[in-house]
């Protein structure tokens, strides 16, 4: 008797058994097979988790079947997100984009300061000249518009897209906390709906002309920085650690990740490297740098080791980030620069 699958099956079960149905399962709007949780739910969990009828669900079960068969569905496969069996395509940059450089800044672990690198990356390019954006790929810990100290909600472009707001400087921003009737009201939302989001902050805001997009990644290797490797056309990753061997240990997974969907890491920060006292005496406080190790790891340059600076605390908390002036975030961004040039 010929197999048959039925809405009790577990997703991850049928996929490991029938590689084809990963694209059937996209194809109807359920993603669930790129998810480690999602996919050990059976197909009637997951037909319910995003809100099948049962009519729906009883049309996915019927394409599946016929795929496994060697007939055509009714609805056309999809290419699906990255997971099991499923082929990744990195977007190549479109020469004739008004984005000239797409950089993810990117760590794996939280409490880096990935935003912090993010947000005086961008002011110290902009000082220099530069169009900068930042796209706050934090959907659910948003803090690039409280840090620029940007209020209020997008609007509607000319072209019919959406307006990002600017900063004092001229720093394009599009941040979630901009859609938020109150910037501590949580976004609770499934991984499907984070990455859906990013991707609208990158096709459907109206970013104009830029020489720097700058996307700000929260914590670990999962739906969001998965969606912006393979959805945006990255053309860089800036990875952001810090001393202690243990954010070291988690940072290496994001290096690891990055390499296998075949990113370029084009630097390495390592930021809360040092306290400086007022007379000049220098204190590795999270212990010594294992920069060195970074740049043996990603064979991409050290950027950057960055200071503990209260003063840029109080900044950030104030909505006043790019008052804030220091040579090492200079210097950041004139490596930045450079080692894009080189790579070029």
């Amino acid at each position: 008797m010929a197999d048959t699958i039925t809405a009790d099956m577990i997703i991850h079960d049928v996929v490991t058994k029938y590689p084809n149905t990963v694209k059937v399962f996209h194809g109807h709007g359920l993603p669930c097979t790129a998810c480690s949780v999602g996919s050990r739910e059976s197909i009637a969990g997951g037909a319910r988790t995003h809100r099948f009828t049962p009519e729906k669900r009883d049309q996915l079960l019927s394409d599946l079947n016929a795929v496994i068969h060697g007939e055509i569905p009714s609805v056309a496969p999809k290419k699906a997100p990255v997971g099991k069996g499923i082929p990744l395509n990195i977007l190549s940059a479109d020469p004739n984009r008004k984005i000239k450089q797409v950089i993810a800044i990117m760590s794996g672990k939280g409490g880096v300061g990935k935003s912090l690198v993010t947000g005086l990356l961008a002011v110290s390019l902009r000082r220099q000249g530069q169009r900068v954006g930042i796209l706050d790929g934090d959907i659910t810990g948003p803090s690039i518009a409280r840090m620029f100290g940007t209020t209020g909600s997008p609007t509607k472009s000319a072209s019919g897209g959406i307006e990002p707001l600017r900063s004092k400087g001229g720093i394009k921003v599009m941040s979630m906390n901009m859609f938020l009737e109150k910037e501590s009201d949580p976004v609770v939302w499934r991984g499907p709906m984070v990455s859906s989001a990013i991707k609208q902050f990158y096709s459907d805001v109206d970013w104009g002309d830029l020489d720097y997009l700058l996307v700000d990644l929260p914590p670990g290797t999962s739906d969001a920085p998965m969606t912006v490797m393979q959805a945006l056309p990255v053309d860089g990753v800036v990875v952001v650690s810090s001393p202690q061997m243990l954010a070291t240990m988690i940072v290496m997974k994001c290096i690891h990740m990055v390499q296998q969907l075949k990113g370029v890491i084009v630097g390495v920060v390592e930021n809360m490297a040092y306290f400086e006292t007022p007379n000049g005496e220098r204190y590795e406080i999270f212990g010594a740098s294992n920069g060195t190790e970074l740049v043996s790891m990603t064979g991409a340059p050290l950027l950057g080791q960055l200071p503990i600076d209260p003063s840029l605390a109080a900044l950030c908390d104030s909505g006043r980030v790019e008052e804030y002036y220091a040579e090492a975030y200079e210097l950041l961004a004139a490596n930045f620069i450079s080692t894009l040039k080189i790579k070029r």
